[in-house]
């Protein structure tokens, strides 16, 4: 899939202002606001309050903010990060802290980031991924972050972002991805049901539930990550487990983050969904009943590689694959599209040497 590329590229924390958030690219629907139509999660105080408490939760359950070998690359002078989707930037601010002699760049769809109170050593960029590509060169970060974006793409758009956190990633840098998997182990017949009906409405708006083996395998597919590590952590969903490892606490506070999810993707799921208002919340109590009484675990999937090479991927659209025969030149030279071929050819060839 070709992306239309932006014509400025940006060089990370090099001084140059960036430009400004364009706040009127949110859509309203009712009291609510999102990144657009077709978004099933706001990006509004109430969720945000929602994704904080998610942060603290999952920072208890790694014990860490990341997985990737990159402690020792953080305390390096000048060591470029970027978190893809930064959101609200909890994570970001907070390893600003922690790392301060990193940089660290944010770029969000929308600006849901801090626009001016922020650290030194932090910065953020509105960029629309997949209509425009990262506006970075090739090889340009350290480390390249992204999580809990799944809700916000389809399963096309993986692979678009995907492709772009890792060509912007330098050789000898790291990816990750920090994701959730939309799995229970229900055993429950009536809760199964109820379960694969809202898996099914993810599907209809090309939502992967199982998302975790995907940006394993489009990682994969890029040729330049050899090796690719898998970490998960089984989360319990309610007021059990033992108090030795906070499991108790985690497991209470992750049924509340679960059913406080619901309440927010509770208006587009009865809009575009096939749920009536008045059957939502009982199905959602049922289901959180469920979860907490049968000590069904929740799962976060952490997935890191390092980059070795740079091979990079040959394009096969319409305008970039070399024509294969004498009569698709002679086709190709009556439309005029013939030059234009030519001409892209030339501009990735002057690319390449540049």
């Amino acid at each position: 899939m070709c992306i239309s590329r932006q014509n400025i590229i940006y060089k990370p924390h090099d001084c140059v202002p960036l430009p400004p958030p364009d706040f009127n690219s949110f859509y309203y629907k009712g009291n609510r606001k999102y990144i657009n139509p077709s978004s099933v999660i706001p990006v509004d105080d109430d969720e945000f309050d929602r994704i904080q408490q998610q942060h603290i939760i999952y920072y208890n359950v790694w014990k860490n903010h990341f997985s990737a070998p990159v402690n020792e690359l953080l305390k390096t002078e000048g060591t470029k990060v970027l978190d893809v989707g930064c959101g609200p930037a909890m994570w970001i601010l907070e390893m600003a802290s922690l790392y301060p002699k990193s940089r660290f760049t944010g770029v969000d769809i929308v600006p849901t980031y801090p626009i001016h109170t922020k650290p030194l050593n932090v910065e953020f960029l509105q960029a629309n991924i997949i209509k425009n590509g990262l506006p970075y060169e090739d090889n340009t970060f350290d480390y390249v972050f992204c999580r809990l974006v799944n809700f916000s793409y389809t399963i096309k758009d993986w692979k678009v972002v995907i492709n772009e956190i890792c060509r912007v990633c330098k050789i000898g840098g790291y990816v990750e991805f920090m994701e959730k998997d939309v799995k229970f182990d229900i055993k429950n017949e009536y809760t199964k049901k109820v379960f694969s009906r809202f898996i099914k409405n993810l599907q209809k708006r090309n939502i992967e539930p199982i998302i975790s083996l995907k940006i394993e395998q489009y990682i994969k597919e890029t040729n330049n990550f050899p090796v690719i590590n898998h970490e998960k952590r089984d989360v319990p969903t309610g007021e059990w487990g033992d108090n030795e490892n906070d499991t108790f606490k985690i497991g209470k506070n992750n049924n509340g983050i679960i059913k406080w999810g619901a309440e927010n993707i509770k208006n587009i799921m009865i809009e575009d969904g096939d749920y009536d208002e008045k059957e939502w919340n009982p199905i959602v109590n049922n289901f959180m009943k469920e979860l907490d009484e049968n000590h069904i675990y929740d799962n976060i999937h952490r997935i890191f590689a390092k980059k070795e090479t740079e091979i990079k991927e040959v394009c096969e659209c319409r305008e970039c694959k070399p024509p294969q025969s004498s009569r698709q030149l002679d086709h190709l030279s009556s439309t005029g599209l013939f030059f234009k071929f030519k001409y892209q050819r030339f501009k990735k060839f002057i690319k390449n040497i540049a």
